[in-house]
């Protein structure tokens, strides 16, 4: 059975008057030459169908008829065409976007990473130049044991002791650590 073939003007036509004979023609016709255009710029089929769909939306769309100066087929591939290099410009930014972002976030982590490092560094600076039994204290504490645990645990006379003990240490510990020139700077980050 041979296929009717339709002018130009019938298949702007069949759009336009929502022929489905008419539209399933132009589907069938333009098919080939999308789905090979988006699968080599990075589509699929489904892209390559969706993308007819859209493009037989976008004239109907129109409010007055196109004039064609070309072929329906040219016509129709350019629509097609330009709307898929809009897809991949959209697609790319959202990437950009994405990847920037990312970088963003990398490059935070490294600088929490590096300001928490040089904060730890500073600390351990100090709390090696305090006393044996301020450092133990601290690191009980640190630890989480209760000042019942740390009496007991360094032989301490009361519990009072203990709590004067640990208050004296800390204070000494972040008095040093203030008075160190990197201070201003690590307190508030890099």
């Amino acid at each position: 059975m041979k296929r009717k073939r339709y002018l130009d003007t019938e298949l702007l036509e069949g759009i336009y008057n929502r022929d489905s004979r008419i539209v399933k023609y132009i589907m069938d016709m333009v098919w080939q030459p999308v789905k090979e255009y988006v699968l080599a710029n990075s589509g699929n089929k489904h892209d390559a169908m969706n993308l007819i769909q859209e493009g037989i939306l976008s004239i109907y769309s129109r409010h007055e008829k196109p004039q064609l100066s070309c072929s329906f087929t040219t016509y129709f591939y350019s629509i097609c065409k330009n709307m898929w290099l809009n897809e991949l410009r959209r697609k790319k930014k959202v990437n950009e976007v994405v990847v920037e972002f990312d970088c963003m976030i990398q490059e935070n982590e490294i600088a929490e990473k590096q300001l928490y490092e040089k904060r730890r560094q500073l600390y351990l600076r100090y709390f090696s130049q305090i006393g044996k039994v301020c450092q133990d204290v601290l690191r009980l504490m640190s630890k989480g044991f209760s000042n019942e645990d740390i009496t007991v645990e360094l032989a301490f006379s009361s519990v009072q002791y203990t709590k004067n003990r640990k208050s004296t240490c800390n204070k000494r510990l972040v008095e040093l650590i203030k008075n160190d020139p990197e201070y201003k700077e690590l307190r508030y980050g890099l």
